[in-house]
């Protein structure tokens, strides 16, 4: 079983990733198969969040049945210990559930791309991808939660993950919005506000 639940943990990443990528280039693919890019991009990013529960599903598992692989099964030991991964976690869960709120409030719409969909205001306005900082932060969050110390190197692998899948939904956005996307981009950071 330990087996099983370490393989989807990673297969889960890899389903997510590539099919994530996908669901992310509607206006690439509306050159290709015309109007049905964004009904079919909305079908494969549901797929990948199927990836990503099967994974999250798999690292609560994996704190009942670990593979031995040369790594400690926590990252602090004893009572005090947990008390303070489970502090980490719960500061990386805040700041994520945070994130997300922001998100929903200000792309309601944002796990379904449409073509009407016009670029996002509220926290938008300020950096591009608070999604993929949210989900990176809940991914640290699992980890820290259950004390685990392959769980936080898995979350540290979702960091060029999120990076890259940036720069594939940016390519996209460009084509689609143009100009205003690219005037956009000059004025909002990545991941951080930008300065001045």
């Amino acid at each position: 079983m330990s087996q099983v639940v370490f393989f989807v943990i990673f297969a889960g990443m890899v389903i997510y990733t590539y099919y994530y990528s996908l669901s992310v280039r509607p206006a690439h693919m509306e050159q290709q198969i015309g109007a049905v890019a964004y009904p079919r991009c909305a079908t494969l990013r549901r797929i990948a969040f199927a990836g990503m529960g099967a994974s999250m599903v798999a690292e609560l598992l994996y704190v009942f049945f670990p593979l031995d692989i040369g790594l400690p099964l926590r990252l602090f030991g004893g009572l005090s210990g947990w008390a303070i991964s489970i502090a980490i976690g719960l500061i990386f869960t805040g700041l994520g559930s945070w994130i997300l709120i922001k998100v929903g409030k200000a792309a309601p719409d944002s796990f379904a791309p449409r073509k009407e969909n016009q670029m996002y205001g509220g926290i938008y306005e300020k950096i591009r991808h608070p999604q993929a900082i949210a989900d990176v932060s809940l991914w640290f969050a699992i980890g820290f939660l259950l004390n685990s110390p392959l769980l936080v190197i898995v979350a540290l692998l979702w960091v060029p993950q999120n990076i890259w899948l940036t720069y594939v939904e940016e390519s996209d956005l460009k084509l689609r919005f143009g100009q205003s996307y690219i005037d956009y981009m000059a004025r909002t950071g990545r991941f951080l506000p930008q300065r001045g």
